[in-house]
């Protein structure tokens, strides 16, 4: 038996398939909840993360493959695999390239598609690592770049405008300098938590490396990034305001958008939006600002 914590969502047109899967999988131990249509699976999620996504390709309405790549973009820790009954017709390179961890051919067996989900998270679990910063947990800069490229992808294709923000956290010299490394350690961590908690749990967040960090925003209206921007400064004011007199946190921010009609890579991004930050950063200087 598995951890009965152990949540999948399941999400197939066939109401008899369905059926035979929830409760065999419940009898395994697994907490399930099923759905007919990827847009009911897909609106549920957002109210409930689902540890694995078992959905078929071929649905009416939104696609499988469509629909994993949606919700990986709410929940990319969430393992995904795809289940067909036309092999033929299907291409395993679209469904890795839209975030599925594995596929399995019907009919299966319960006992293989278990098989199939273990191995699947094991190997996500080992993903997840090589891409996850181990100080912060955010992404690290190879995850940010895996993660950038398939969402920059999918608003190419849809039409969509994303913005990127570069931000640098100031003074971390001086603050290792003064108060020690593990303070230092301390204020990566502490800004790192900052970004989660001002940022979408869909925007894809990381520290690229020493003191930078990046987010990707996704449907940005300029509106919405002011938005963003005065709730990160108050976040950090409300920082400062707690902290017992050692140091106090920072940033510079650069922004870049990502135009759809005239899309750019993501290294092109980021040197764009850290020439803004550098610019930002030096007006702060020269006004007496911290930097």
């Amino acid at each position: 038996m598995v951890n009965p914590k152990t949540f999948v969502m399941i999400v197939d047109d066939d109401v008899s398939i369905l059926d035979i899967l929830r409760q065999s999988l419940s009898l395994e131990g697994y907490a399930c909840e099923a759905f007919t249509r990827g847009e009911d699976a897909l609106e549920a999620l957002e109210r409930m993360p689902a540890e694995v996504l078992l959905t078929d390709i071929v649905m009416p309405g939104m696609r499988g493959l469509e629909l994993v790549s949606r919700a990986k973009r709410i929940h990319p820790a969430m393992t995904a695999i795809v289940m067909t009954g036309f092999v033929e017709e299907f291409s395993y390179d679209e469904a890795i390239r839209s975030g599925a961890a594995d596929f399995i051919k019907k009919p299966f067996t319960v006992q293989e598609l278990i098989v199939r989900i273990k191995h699947a998270k094991l190997q996500d679990h080992l993903r997840e690592l090589s891409i996850t910063d181990e100080l912060t947990g955010l992404s690290n800069r190879r995850g940010f770049f895996a993660f950038a490229q398939q969402q920059m992808k999918q608003a190419k294709r849809n039409g969509e405008r994303m913005v990127l923000f570069f931000a640098d956290l100031d003074d971390l010299k001086i603050i290792n300098d003064t108060f020690g490394h593990v303070a230092g350690d301390r204020a990566l961590s502490d800004a790192a938590r900052i970004f989660v908690e001002t940022f979408r749990d869909s925007d894809i967040i990381a520290r690229m490396g020493g003191d930078e960090f990046a987010v990707l925003l996704g449907n940005a209206p300029d509106a919405g990034i002011e938005t963003v921007r005065n709730r990160l400064e108050k976040r950090l004011v409300e920082y400062n305001a707690r902290r017992d007199g050692s140091f106090r946190l920072s940033v510079s921010v650069g922004l870049t958008v990502f135009d759809p009609a005239k899309p750019a890579t993501v290294d092109e991004l980021i040197h764009q939006a850290d020439a803004r930050m550098y610019e930002e950063k030096m007006r702060r200087k020269v006004a007496g600002g911290t930097a």
